[in-house]
C-alpha cells in the first residue's frame, strides 16, 4: 500500500498527533499549503484516501528509531531474546527483555504515537468527512478498534476518545474496560457491512473483511473474559468456509503465503521506498524494518540475506517443540546452529563454539535460532536499498489463531468436545498426536499448543498476562507482578495531558 494521503501527513504534522498524544507544537504559518477540512472531503477518491491515511498506520514501525511494535510484544516474552550487536545495540530491546524499561523507552513512545496516528484519522471517516460511504466507514471502524486494542492491552487506562479533540485538550486516563468496550460496539457495527474475504478483489486484499472484524471481536472477548461471546463469534468464522489452514506450514510467511488461505488480517508491506533511504526522505519507507532487525547478523547463510541479529528464539521454545516431538513448527519458525554448519563457509583457522559459529559471532543471549516468520528471503528485497526494502507482510491473525482461540473459549465455557475438535485440528497440520485431555489440563494443553504454534508473531507476553500467568513464567526473567502487567505511559504524555502514570513507573 502506498503512502499516497501526504497533504493528511502534512497537516498531521502541524496538529492531528497533538490531539491524539497530547503533543504541544509551535504556532507557525504554513505557506503553500491549504489547510485541510475533514469537511470538504466530498468524493469517493478523497474519501478513500483519507481512508488509506488510516491504513497507512498499520505499517509505521519508525525507522528514525528502528521501532517494531513486534518487538515490544515478543521480547518481554520466553520466546525470545534482544541479541543483536550485544547489550548496547538498541537498549530500549534489552530492557524490554530484563524488565528493567522505563517510561522514556522509545519503543512505548512509538508504539503509543503509531496508534493514535491510526485513531485520528479513523475518527475522520467515521465523522468528519461529507462523503459517506457505510464501506469506508465499517473499514474505519474495524481500524479504528484495533489502533485502541493494541493500546489497551499494552498499555492499560489511556488517552480514549471518539471524536477527534481539540488541539488544546489534555485528555486524562480512560478505564480499559470502556475501551474494550467501544472495541467491541465498533466492531458490531462494522461487521454487517464489511465483504467476505472470497468477495474482495485481489487489489483489495489488504482491506479488511468481515471475518477480520469477527475474529478481533473475539480476541476481545477473551480479553474481556467474556467467554461465551468469543466462542459464538469464533465459531461463525469456522463455520463460514473462508479460511482453512494451509497444509505446508512454513509456506505461512514466504511470499507465496501471503494473503493465502490461512490468512485472515494481515499488514501489507512494499519494497518501495522514497529516495535514499540514509540520506533522503526522513527515512520514509514502505518495507518492515523487522525483516532487517531480525535476519542472521552479520552473514548471509543458505537462502537467507544477513541481518541484525535482533529477537532470536530463546532456547526453551526450541526445547518446547523437541519435547512435543514437533519438527514442524520447529523448523517452521526458525533455522538453527545445523543449518548454518551446513551452509555457513566458515574461516577453517578460527575454532567453533556449540553453536557452529566463529568464536567472534558469539553475543549475549546467543542461541544460534534466527527466526523465520520474518526472515530475509532475496526474493523479498527491493535490491535497490538491501538493508532495508523488505516487502515481507505481517500476518497479524491467522486461522490458526481463531482455531486456538475458539478452543480456549469453548474449554471455560465447559465444551471440551467442541475445543479438543479445535486444537487437534492445528496439531494435525504439525503431525503430531491428537490431545484427548479435558477440563483444566486441556486448558494448560491449549496454552501450551499456542505458543508452539503462534511462537515468535508477538502474541505470547500478552496471552501470558491475560490468562495471569505471567508472574510465575516470567517471574525468573524479572517480571513484577503488579506492575509488568501493562508498560509504562510514554514519559512524554506525562504533563502534556492529565494522564496518571501506571503504576510502578
Amino acid at each position: 500500500m502506498r503512502k499516497i494521503f501526504y497533504y493528511i501527513l502534512t497537516i498531521a504534522v502541524a496538529l492531528l498527533i497533538t490531539v491524539g498524544c497530547g503533543k504541544e507544537f509551535l504556532e507557525l504559518e504554513l505557506k503553500g499549503v491549504t489547510v485541510f477540512d475533514a469537511k470538504t472531503i466530498d468524493t469517493e477518491k478523497e474519501a478513500y484516501e483519507v481512508l488509506i491515511a488510516s491504513y497507512d498506520m498499520l505499517q509505521v514501525k519508525y525507522w528514525h528509531g528502528w521501532g517494531s511494535y513486534y518487538l515490544v510484544g515478543n521480547l518481554p516474552s520466553d520466546d525470545a531474546l534482544p541479541v543483536g550487536g550485544g547489550t548496547s545495540d538498541r537498549p530500549e530491546y534489552w530492557e524490554l527483555d530484563q524488565f528493567t524499561f522505563t517510561p522514556q523507552n522509545v519503543a512505548f513512545s512509538n508504539l503509543w504515537a503509531r496508534n493514535y496516528y491510526g485513531i485520528y484519522r479513523a475518527n475522520l471517516v467515521i465523522n468528519e468527512i461529507a462523503y459517506q460511504s457505510s464501506l469506508f466507514k465499517a473499514e474505519a471502524l474495524y481500524l479504528r478498534a484495533y489502533y485502541y486494542f493494541e493500546l489497551a492491552r499494552a498499555f492499560g487506562d489511556v488517552v480514549f476518545y471518539t471524536e477527534n479533540l481539540d488541539p488544546d485538550a489534555k485528555p486524562g486516563n480512560t478505564d480499559r474496560s470502556l475501551i474494550y468496550e467501544q472495541c467491541v460496539t465498533d466492531l458490531l457495527a462494522a461487521i454487517p457491512t464489511l465483504p467476505l474475504k472470497d468477495d474482495q478483489l485481489p487489489e483489495n486484499r489488504f482491506r479488511v473483511s468481515k471475518g477480520a472484524a469477527q475474529a478481533l471481536l473475539g480476541k476481545v472477548y477473551l480479553y474481556q473474559g467474556n467467554n461465551e461471546q468469543a466462542a459464538i463469534v469464533l465459531d461463525e468464522i469456522i463455520a463460514s468456509g473462508q479460511y482453512a489452514l494451509a497444509s505446508d506450514y512454513n509456506s505461512i510467511f514466504r511470499p507465496e503465503g501471503e494473503f493465502g488461505s490461512e490468512s485472515v488480517f494481515e499488514i501489507n508491506y512494499s519494497t518501495y521506498h522514497h529516495g535514499n533511504f540514509w540520506t533522503e526522505n526522513g527515512r520514509e519507507n514502505e518495507g518492515n524494518i523487522d525483516v532487517q532487525l531480525t535476519g542472521p547478523r552479520e552473514t548471509a547463510v543458505g537462502e537467507f540475506e544477513d541481518g541484525w541479529g535482533f529477537d532470536m528464539i530463546d532456547s526453551s521454545l526450541v526445547v518446547l517443540w523437541d519435547s512435543q516431538g514437533d519438527t514442524v513448527r520447529k523448523y517452521g519458525t526458525g533455522f538453527g546452529p545445523e543449518y548454518f554448519k551446513a551452509n555457513l563457509t566458515l574461516d577453517p583457522t578460527k575454532d567453533l563454539n556449540l553453536n557452529g559459529f566463529p568464536d567472534d559471532k558469539e553475543k549475549e543471549g546467543w542461541t544460534g535460532w534466527y527466526q523465520k516468520k520474518r526472515a530475509t528471503y532475496p526474493e523479498y528485497n527491493g535490491i535497490i536499498e538491501p538493508d532495508v526494502s523488505w516487502g515481507n507482510n505481517e500476518r497479524v491473525i491467522r486461522y490458526a489463531d481463531v482455531l486456538l482461540m475458539a478452543a480456549e473459549a469453548h474449554n471455560k465455557n465447559g465444551n471440551d468436545s467442541k475445543a479438543i475438535e479445535y486444537v487437534n485440528e492445528v496439531r494435525a497440520r504439525a503431525n503430531i498426536a491428537d490431545l484427548s485431555s479435558t477440563g483444566t489440563q486441556l486448558l494448560e494443553d491449549i496454552k501450551r499448543e499456542r505458543r508452539m504454534e503462534l511462537g515468535m508473531e508477538g502474541h505470547r507476553f500478552y496471552d501470558l498476562v491475560r490468562w495471569g500467568d505471567a508472574a510465575t513464567v516470567l517471574g525468573p526473567l524479572g517480571f513484577e507482578a503488579g506492575k509488568h502487567e501493562v508498560f509504562p505511559i510514554p514519559a512524554t504524555e506525562i504533563g502534556l495531558s492529565n494522564l496518571i502514570q501506571n503504576n510502578g513507573y
